[in-house]
């Protein structure tokens, strides 16, 4: 960078003929390869808080184009830049952040000097933007010995976790930002709140996972707390891999800092943030409790050994709902699709269900059918776990409209439809064609008459 960087950012003051606009800012830190005029931006994060709460996070590693400076300061290698987005790729999603918003920062015109090249150089023109600089601001507020970010989170009770990465300064700077507007007079702005230019999205970001601590949290937590919690507006192209390393790490069922550290660069490549993770971490569960329930029951050992796994991504209560069920000696494996029941389904439904072909689920899976759920049980934490899971969900009263009329002198008549496969021309292992139909109480099967010439597929 050389000469005058233009002017930006348009900073807030007391002056009563100002603008006043609504309260949404956009804090943003950035780490640099360095301070001088052809230093680079290494690394961007944004929250957005609207009404004091942090309603999202962003960030992301830049290729900067060169070394990426002091690596003892901001931990940012030259391996952990290479292939990631350049700041030109990312200015459209930057824009679309601060669009509309107030942008914030810890001594602001660092930040402002920074973009505003880095807007240049990309050949993005902006309007100025509303602007605020909390260290402007902690000035006329705070009385401390300097004006540190650190040294304000201090004073004003605030703990800051990961000073000198994007995201740890920023996410300091959202919770010092309400604590410094409660003490300080009305403010306004020379400019009204900008329109920016809207721009297609070049590349996916890359997070980071830094300072891994086990802690009383366990590694898996401190992971997804490094992470920006919301980048979920960006395809995972790195689901697979990681749910393939997670398997890998979880074979011995054991979680270390080294299989924790990988599993944060693989989330980091792929652009993940914490909710995304999470995602994962679900998912894999649920392919767990699939394979769990495919077995004609489940022992205490292996509910034992599906919490431990949820335990240690830190989802404890993931297989609460799941019941063990002791194998019996020489019983039959029913077959037929499987549904499930909440616990105030009538016991006569349940009968009838079974009778229609079904088989009644003890626990919950995405193989089931169906959900069958009583009024009194739609807030049920099994029913929501079921909705967790994508199941279909069918109201009881929405069942009985289905069911064929009851004979009042057979109320076990009233059956389900038949499940299976239509009726209709099917081969027998023999070689023998029948035709199979479903009669509203059991498969009827008639044998054709002919020589053999109907076809084997079904004909509807």
């Amino acid at each position: 960078m050389y000469g005058q960087a233009p002017a930006l950012f348009g900073y807030g003051t007391t002056d009563p003929d100002g603008h006043r606009l609504p309260s949404t800012y956009v804090v943003i830190d950035l780490e640099t390869t360095g301070l001088a005029d052809d230093d680079r931006i290494v690394e961007i994060a944004m929250a957005r808080v609207e009404d004091g709460v942090v309603v999202d996070e962003w960030a992301t590693l830049i290729d900067p184009g060169r070394d990426p400076g002091p690596t003892y300061l901001h931990h940012i290698s030259a391996d952990m830049v290479l292939g990631a987005p350049t700041f030109a790729q990312m200015a459209p999603e930057i824009l679309a952040r601060l669009d509309g918003a107030v942008v914030v920062a810890h001594h602001a015109p660092f930040e402002e000097r920074f973009l505003a090249y880095e807007f240049a150089r990309a050949g993005v023109a902006t309007p100025v933007i509303p602007a605020l600089c909390t260290l402007r601001l902690a000035r006329a507020v705070l009385a401390c010995p300097n004006y540190k970010l650190s040294t304000c989170c201090e004073i004003s009770g605030i703990t800051l976790y990961d000073a000198h990465t994007a995201l740890g300064d920023v996410r300091a700077t959202a919770m010092l930002l309400p604590r410094l507007l409660a003490q300080s007079p009305e403010i306004t702005y020379p400019v009204p709140a900008a329109v920016l230019p809207r721009q297609r999205t070049g590349a996916t970001p890359r997070t980071r996972v830094t300072n891994l601590r086990k802690g009383t949290g366990g590694w898996m937590r401190s992971l997804l707390t490094k992470l920006p919690y919301s980048m979920a507006d960006h395809d995972p192209v790195g689901a697979q891999p990681y749910l393939d390393a997670l398997a890998d790490a979880l074979i011995d069922g054991r979680l270390t800092g080294r299989k924790t550290r990988h599993l944060g660069r693989l989330a980091g490549r792929a652009g993940m943030g914490a909710s995304q993770v999470a995602a994962l971490h679900r998912r894999f569960l649920d392919g767990l409790r699939d394979a769990a329930m495919a077995q004609p029951s489940l022992s205490a050992d292996e509910q034992r050994q599906l919490v431990a796994v949820a335990r240690l991504l830190d989802l404890p209560d993931y297989f609460a709902d799941l019941v063990t069920v002791p194998v019996q000696a020489g019983a039959a494996r029913a077959t037929g699709p499987r549904v499930w029941c909440s616990p105030a389904v009538p016991a006569q439904v349940r009968r009838r269900i079974g009778q229609a072909g079904y088989r009644l689920a003890t626990n919950l899976t995405r193989g089931l059918a169906t959900v069958v759920v009583a009024d009194g049980d739609t807030d049920d934490p099994r029913v929501r776990r079921a909705r967790e899971l994508g199941l279909s969900e069918l109201a009881v009263g929405e069942l009985d409209r289905l069911l064929p009329a009851v004979p009042a002198d057979r109320p076990e008549a009233a059956l389900l439809p038949a499940p299976a496969a239509p009726a209709g021309w099917y081969t027998d292992p023999t070689g023998r064609h029948y035709y199979r139909y479903w009669d509203g109480r059991a498969w009827t099967a008639q044998v054709s008459p002919g020589d053999g010439t109907r076809t084997s597929d079904p004909l509807g």
